[in-house]
């Protein structure tokens, strides 16, 4: 530990700027410093490092779960992922505790607090919305996106951006997904600020409503109550994921009848709260 502290581990994900994005930020040498831990000490050692950050973390955290600072809702969501990252240590394999591994690095995200739990399947973080994606649309579209953000949400930046934790996919469902955004609606009563809930995937696509019907309702429920649907270009995730998920999809790309292709929703602040107060 005198030659690696973990305290410089913590402060190094901790100082991230806010609007970097969704996961934790590991420099390049603190990704040289895991691999001389690995390399002189073995991956047990490795692993019982990254469960040490994590504690520490999850310790820090819990002094700053307060009804001043968070709604209780999310606050209890915390304390319950805390406790399974806790149990964690004893039941999953080092493997499990690598850096580049999605779950453990949404494991350290949230115990940090740069990640905020909002129930079943989901997340959000603070950021900036993108612009990239919507030069694949064409000048039309890239023109009515830049509207929609300086006309109607006043702002690029802060939103709620929304993701999924892979770990918690058994949670996912539509009763789950309307107490999550009833959720990220408390959280923009807290912080007037935040301009909206933004979000991307292959699950928005419009064509998933005659093949996998059951997920409409994610695309369904915002754009129904004030959201605009961007198309948001395709990228090799939203090809992988979408055929690993389902066979009839695999099918149907096989026969040259679907492609996946990302799309994204952009969900005005007045327009969701609206949503939350005419649900409750």
């Amino acid at each position: 530990m005198g030659r690696f502290p973990v305290e410089d581990y913590l402060r190094e994900v901790k100082s991230r700027r806010r609007f970097r994005g969704y996961y934790p930020y590991f420099s390049r040498k603190r990704k040289r410093i895991f691999k001389e831990i690995a390399s002189d000490y073995g991956l047990s050692t490795l692993a019982l490092y990254h469960k040490l950050a994590l504690a520490s973390f999850i310790a820090d955290s819990l002094k700053r779960l307060t009804p001043e600072n968070l709604p209780d809702e999310i606050a209890h969501l915390y304390r319950q992922w805390f406790e399974r990252v806790l149990d964690d240590f004893s039941t999953q394999p080092d493997d499990y505790y690598r850096h580049d591994r999605t779950s453990f690095q949404i494991d350290v995200a949230v115990c940090s607090l740069r990640v905020i739990p909002v129930g079943g399947a989901w997340t959000v973080h603070i950021c900036r919305v993108e612009l990239g994606p919507f030069t694949s649309g064409g000048a039309g579209q890239f023109f009515g996106y830049l509207r929609f953000i300086l006309f109607k949400t006043r702002g690029f930046s802060p939103f709620c951006v929304i993701q999924t934790a892979p770990r918690y996919l058994c949670h996912f469902n539509k009763e789950e997904m309307d107490l999550s955004y009833r959720r990220i609606a408390q959280l923009m009563e807290r912080d007037p600020s935040i301009k909206g809930l933004y979000r991307r995937s292959w699950l928005l696509d419009p064509k998933l409503e005659e093949i996998s019907p059951d997920l409409a309702y994610l695309r369904q429920v915002p754009e129904q109550n004030g959201a605009r649907l961007f198309a948001g270009g395709s990228r090799q995730v939203d090809m992988k994921l979408s055929l690993a998920m389902s066979s009839a999809r695999r099918r149907l790309y096989a026969e040259g009848k679907y492609s996946p292709a990302g799309y994204v929703y952009i969900w005005p602040r007045k327009d969701l709260l609206d949503w939350a107060k005419k649900t409750e």
